[in-house]
C-alpha cells in the first residue's frame, strides 16, 4: 500500500482551530484517549529514563492541547509546543497555568516548517503525520531537530489497522477503492500511513526505529462488552499488556515508534 495522496485529498495541512473543544472531548476525554496517553507515557519512561531526571530540551511538533508536553515538563524538562491551531495552544496554555508549568514551556504558533532548526534531546510528534497533505516532508525534517544522541517519539495512524477494521466490518468497497481518508472537518485522519513505509522513509533520512508499540491493538475491534471487557480500567490493562507484543503492534489503530540517528548519518555529520 503506497502513501501517495488520493485523488479527492486536498494539499492542505489540517488546522483544528474550529474543532479544538470537540477534539478535547472526543479524543482525550474518552477511553481511546486514555489508552493513547497511557501507552505513550509508559513507552517514554521505559525507553528514555533520563526524561524523569529532568533538564532535557524537548520539542513537541503539532503538540495541540499539550497533554504530552505538560507531562514531560512535569519532570523539570523544558518543552517547546508547536501547533498550527491557535485555539488548541490557548487551551494548552490554560492547562499549563493550572499545573504551574508555564515557566517550563515555550509556545510556537505556526506550521512546523516555520520552526527554527534548533537541536533537541527529544522530539515528540504524535498524531500529526496523518493530517498532513505531504507526510514525507515531515519525515525528511525530523532528524534536523534532533541532537546526535537525541530521540524522536513518532505516533501515527496505521492504515494497515484501518484496512483490517474495514475487512471485519465487511466494507470491501472502501478497500477496493482505497477510500481510507476521513471527511474534511471531522476527526478521522485524512491520510493514514503504513508503518513499513514510515520506517523505510525514516531510515532513508538518517533515523533508525529501535522501539515499537501499538495503541488500541484490540479495543476498536470489540463489538460487544462482555467477558471482562465492561470496565475501562480492565480494557486499559489489557491494552498495555499486548501493546508491546507482535503481531498486536502491527494491528494497533496507532503505532508508536521511538527513533535515534543511525550511525551512517552520525558519521557523515562528524566528518
Amino acid at each position: 500500500m503506497n502513501n501517495t495522496l488520493l485523488p479527492h485529498q486536498e494539499k492542505q495541512d489540517t488546522n483544528f482551530d474550529e474543532l479544538a473543544s470537540h477534539f478535547q472531548k472526543r479524543i482525550y476525554g474518552s477511553r481511546k484517549g486514555k489508552i493513547r496517553l497511557a501507552v505513550l507515557q509508559r513507552d517514554l519512561l521505559e525507553q528514555i529514563p533520563e526524561l524523569k531526571k529532568g533538564g532535557l530540551e524537548i520539542l513537541d511538533i503539532g503538540g495541540g492541547l499539550a497533554q504530552m508536553g505538560l507531562y514531560c515538563a512535569s519532570f523539570d524538562n523544558h518543552v517547546t509546543i508547536n501547533d498550527l491551531s491557535k485555539s488548541m495552544l490557548d487551551m494548552g496554555k490554560l492547562e499549563a497555568k493550572k499545573q504551574g508549568l508555564m515557566d517550563d514551556m515555550t509556545w510556537h504558533h505556526g506550521a512546523y516548517q516555520t520552526l527554527e532548526h534548533k537541536k533537541y534531546d527529544l522530539v515528540l510528534c504524535h498524531a500529526v503525520l496523518e493530517w498532513l497533505a505531504e507526510p514525507t516532508l515531515l519525515l525528511e525534517t525530523l532528524a534536523k531537530f534532533c541532537k546526535d544522541d537525541g530521540r524522536i517519539s513518532l505516533m501515527f495512524y496505521n492504515i494497515d489497522a484501518l484496512i483490517l477494521h474495514n475487512l471485519i466490518r465487511g466494507n470491501f468497497n472502501k478497500i477496493k477503492n482505497q477510500d481510507f481518508s476521513g471527511m474534511k472537518g471531522g476527526l478521522t485522519p485524512l491520510n493514514p500511513v503504513s508503518p513499513a513505509w514510515v520506517e523505510e522513509t525514516l531510515k532513508n533520512n538518517g533515523l533508525d526505529v529501535f522501539y515499537k508499540s501499538g495503541i488500541r491493538v484490540f479495543s476498536d475491534y470489540v463489538g460487544i462488552k462482555h467477558g471482562g471487557n465492561e470496565k475501562d480500567v480492565d480494557v486499559l490493562d489489557m491494552e498495555l499488556s499486548f501493546s508491546q507484543q507482535q503481531p498486536y503492534i502491527n494491528i494497533g489503530r496507532y503505532v508508536h515508534f521511538i527513533c535515534k540517528k543511525n550511525q551512517t548519518a552520525h558519521s557523515v555529520v562528524c566528518q
